[in-house]
């Protein structure tokens, strides 16, 4: 086996402090497998866009993302200019078990850190494509990869409550933050255009564009998302009701939502959103403000979004 200078970074808080833990157990086996490799650990949000960015531009030629979606995010952003202009094309991102959102590697297959290491051993690599969504954050106009999911509306509030149920971890966390969103929650009106197709503006709980197929810990949102079909998969839960929702968590769990009549799904190369203004004269043509997006499970700002593929632009390291 040819010795790739590698890098790994690990953020040590990702799963309520548990990836320390889990890094200590796989550090000397992964150095049995794989030879000697650099450690970087994060300490503040984007730390591992720097990091990655820098081991790149050094001569590093792969990187183990440790972590959950969030640190996985930044280690893919790290691979890519602010441009979205690829740093070292020949570098390929490997995953290491961890976090407490772990939907990403249920699309990739890996669902142990033995299956992290497995897959490292095999060296096999595949070129997945890369979303990336332009955006206003709370500064201004902004641009992000991603290489699962990003959504908006109620998910994208989700994220933001998240962070209150992190000690219960994965699928528990999700679902406390969910019913506490589902409180006083109002869907949002918004208008999509996917590869130039403008639809009808609509009222909708959440729209996923996404290139894997789970997020919100575990849910299946889009069954039928591919790493590396070089579109985006949509998803859109329409005028959904609490009780409609609460009713549909089973099947969001198995992808069965997919045949609900308020569920549209579609597939496209640059999907358009925005706030719509609301047809209701109590609220005066106004279109809904704070139409919050997930980023792979980062919140990080909100409506009016592009998403757009970036196909085969990342060598993946695959079971």
């Amino acid at each position: 086996m040819t010795h790739k200078r590698t890098l790994a970074v690990i953020n040590e808080h990702a799963g309520g402090g548990s990836m320390a833990d889990v890094f200590r157990r796989l550090e000397h086996p992964l150095r049995d497998a794989i030879g000697d490799f650099d450690v970087a650990f994060t300490d503040k949000p984007s730390h591992a866009i720097e990091l990655v960015r820098k081991a790149l531009a050094d001569g590093y030629l792969r990187v183990l993302s440790g972590g959950g979606d969030g640190t996985l995010n930044e280690c893919v952003n790290g691979f890519f200019d602010d441009d979205g202009k690829p740093i070292s094309p020949e570098a390929e991102l490997a995953l290491l078990s961890g976090g407490t959102g772990g939907d990403f590697r249920k699309t990739v297959g890996l669902k142990s850190s033995e299956d992290a290491l497995q897959a490292l051993i095999g060296g096999r690599t595949l070129a997945v494509d890369v979303g990336r969504v332009t955006f206003v954050s709370p500064s201004g106009p902004a641009a992000r990869c991603f290489i699962n999911i990003a959504s908006f509306g109620m998910s994208g509030l989700v994220d933001r409550n998240v962070g209150a149920f992190k000690q219960f971890g994965g699928k528990a966390a999700y679902f406390g933050a969910t019913l506490k969103s589902m409180w006083g929650w109002k869907n949002p009106r918004v208008s999509l255009t996917i590869d130039g197709e403008a639809l009808a503006p609509m009222s909708i709980s959440t729209v996923a564009v996404a290139n894997g197929r789970y997020f919100g810990g575990g849910m299946k949102v889009c069954p039928d998302a591919r790493l590396d079909s070089g579109s985006l998969e949509v998803g859109v839960l329409g005028d959904l009701g609490r009780v409609e929702l609460m009713l549909m968590s089973r099947s969001l769990y198995d992808g069965k939502h997919v045949y609900h009549p308020k569920v549209l799904m579609r597939r496209g190369k640059v999907i358009e959103a925005a706030a719509a203004a609301s047809p209701s004269a109590a609220d005066a043509g106004q279109p809904t403000k704070n139409v919050y997006l997930d980023i792979d499970g980062e919140a990080l700002g909100v409506l009016p979004a592009r998403f757009e593929v970036m196909p085969a632009a990342l060598k993946l390291v695959v079971p």
